[in-house]
């Protein structure tokens, strides 16, 4: 089998950005592929459903970014690692993680649907949206008051999934459409510095 590892990936989304920062973070050569995000005919066609990113290993196909960062940790075990061998700190970053489905994700999923609607964006779905962030940074804020990382004393896969959802709330130079839109309505207020800096931390690994 082939070790050639591809990442396929939408660019600008945070499931993406959260593939890359594992890579990069393990150090594991890869190339990158972008794909359109108006054709998941690629996606459907390596792993039979539409979304991305998607990670293929020689002839081993794996979606989901959740399942592409424990696939990442198993096959590249050397340190650093993504997960813990200690059962209590895995499942603390394994409830990071859930935090991030249940309670991130709300925010920048709801102004990505109001970018992708066709429809001029409603004013009340966005600033519910920041009061979603904004409280839900809370926990994350307190939780930088222990140290610079959310699990113990280095980084683990409970950063490298919670900061890009993040970090789209935190967007000053746009580079492209979908990041100007978050950029003119999703705000994390200042009043987050621990928050600010921890995201700044996790993201010197997209690269």
């Amino acid at each position: 089998m082939s070790d050639e590892v591809t990442l396929y990936q939408l660019g600008p989304s945070p499931n993406s950005i959260k593939a890359r920062l594992a890579l990069a973070f393990k150090s594991v050569p890869h190339r990158r592929v972008d794909c359109d995000p108006a054709d998941r005919s690629v996606a459907v066609k390596l792993s039979g459903q539409p979304l991305l990113p998607v990670l293929t290993h020689g002839d081993r196909v794996i979606y989901d970014s959740y399942a592409i960062l424990r696939y990442v940790d198993a096959n590249w075990p050397a340190a650093p690692r993504l997960y813990a061998a200690d059962r209590d700190v895995h499942q603390e970053i394994e409830r990071w993680e859930l935090f991030n489905r249940a309670e991130l994700q709300l925010a920048v999923g709801t102004v990505f649907n109001q970018l992708f609607s066709g429809a001029p964006p409603e004013a009340a779905a966005l600033r519910l949206a920041n009061v979603q962030l904004a409280q839900a940074a809370l926990k994350l804020e307190a939780a930088l008051e222990q140290g610079e990382w959310l699990v113990g004393g280095a980084p683990t896969a409970a950063d490298l999934t919670c900061a890009p959802t993040v970090y789209y709330g935190l967007l000053q130079a746009p580079a492209g459409p979908i990041q100007a839109f978050f950029a003119e309505h999703l705000r994390l207020p200042p009043t987050y510095p621990r928050t600010r800096a921890w995201v700044e931390r996790v993201m010197q690994w997209d690269r």
